[in-house]
């Protein structure tokens, strides 16, 4: 809804580094879709009140990995229902992959999205594929990019050295991001969970991380050659971060991301056969996982990112080996930090890596919670619990493990475009 009227976010721990009220509680005024004041006790006699338990106030949260639906298979989630989805779950900025069907290789294709994406209060940022159906040819990436393609990747495929090479000097003068997920199919051996000794005895075809490490080392040693930008996305072993790390040491211009469940789950959930832990990346070791944490700590890791991937019944609730990889995570991704990296990792560190990490990495100006600036805010509560089922999923889809559970930390409200969910 818009919002003409005032809203008061009472005594709210304001999460924002380098900002004079960083980690301190306090009300936050917003009228028609702007901040008024920030202060103690502040009053507003018309002012709707927004309060909680233990209510946390942070910029609105970006997501960089999420897969797309619509169009083409709008019985998994529409785009409606995605942005939805993701405001309910706290995010007020969406990359979307360009996996939809057809797939977003044009800039009609970059205006339809931005279209019908026009009016809501998510801001819908589309990425372009990088190639063409042969996967040799680059897209008309430089006509995508000035109708407003944030960035280019083909998503879960991979991506040759050579096509890399020529994407990454072709973009570098107009300053277009690449973005890969670094995989290496002839190793992937069309592998449906990770290869470790957890699941050597599941029966279950397997596939190595070394696909993807490996693909990493390269793929750096690429872009080192072409003196270039280029995000790693949904990265998942440990090798991956320390090839990461002493990259950035070296002063590459490398970033990557991690998906919430890779943080937060190992290849041990796989021996129960639940199809919604069937994920791509797979779930790794429990060693991955910790060097995962690891590298979001020190930097290493940029951007937490939900890889949200909406899959209808008929394609998941099936036997394991012949289920669609992804699982709902846009309405978990703040329940899963409470519930196992809160010990982990300081809630300040968790927001970073879902404002300024994903901005600075896709070149956006982070928003600021400041007077007189539009309100782009995340509220959360810290203490209050509630159950996803069919009155609370905002998608089309139901493909998670959390289904009709109770699960710990909620968002309450985000407002952007002078706009404004509550009560989620």
């Amino acid at each position: 809804m818009l919002v003409p009227k005032s809203y008061l976010i009472r005594n709210a721990k304001l999460i924002e580094t380098d900002h004079k009220f960083h980690l301190k509680k306090v009300d936050v005024l917003v009228t028609s879709g702007v901040i008024q004041a920030i202060g103690a006790n502040l009053q507003s006699a018309d002012a709707t009140i927004i309060e909680g338990k233990e209510l946390v106030v942070t910029n609105g949260w970006v997501d960089m990995r999420c897969h797309l639906t619509d169009p083409g298979n709008e019985h998994k989630d529409t785009l409606q229902s995605l942005m939805d989805t993701a405001a309910s779950g706290g995010f007020t900025k969406l990359v979307t992959l360009p996996n939809s069907e057809p797939a977003i290789a044009d800039k009609s294709g970059v205006k339809y999205l931005q279209q019908a994406s026009e009016y809501h209060l998510v801001d819908l940022k589309p990425t372009g594929v990088l190639s063409s159906a042969e996967r040799e040819n680059l897209a008309e990436l430089y006509d995508m990019y000035g109708a407003g393609a944030i960035a280019f990747t083909n998503g879960d495929a991979s991506v040759s050295n050579g096509l890399l090479k020529k994407a990454l000097l072709y973009t570098k003068p107009f300053g277009a991001r690449i973005i890969t997920h670094p995989s290496d199919k002839s190793l992937e051996q069309h592998g449906l969970v990770n290869e470790s000794a957890n699941t050597l005895h599941t029966g279950l075809k397997t596939s190595s991380s070394l696909a993807e490490y490996l693909n990493v080392q390269e793929q750096i040693e690429v872009a080192k050659y072409c003196d270039a930008a280029l995000h790693f996305s949904a990265i998942s072993a440990a090798e991956s971060v320390d090839l990461i790390r002493r990259a950035k040491k070296e002063g590459l211009k490398i970033t990557c991301d991690v998906a919430i469940a890779n943080l937060c789950f190992t290849d041990e959930e796989v021996l129960s056969f639940e199809e919604n832990f069937k994920l791509y990346p797979p779930l790794r070791t429990g060693k991955d996982r910790q060097a995962l944490i690891a590298g979001v700590n020190d930097g290493t890791i940029d951007v937490i990112c939900s890889n949200h991937c909406p899959q209808n019944i008929e394609n998941k609730e099936v036997e394991f080996d012949y289920a669609d990889f992804g699982a709902l995570s846009l309405q978990m991704v703040y329940a899963w930090y409470t519930k196992y990296l809160q010990k982990d990792l300081a809630l300040s560190k968790f927001v970073e890596k879902l404002t300024t990490g994903p901005n600075i990495c896709l070149q956006e100006k982070s928003s600021t919670i400041e007077v007189g600036q539009e309100a782009n805010i995340t509220v959360l509560d810290q203490a209050t619990n509630w159950v996803f089922d069919a009155s609370t999923n905002h998608s089309v889809s139901k493909n998670t493990h959390e289904w009709n559970k109770e699960l710990s930390g909620k968002i309450v409200a985000v407002f952007n475009n002078k706009q404004v969910i509550e009560n989620i």
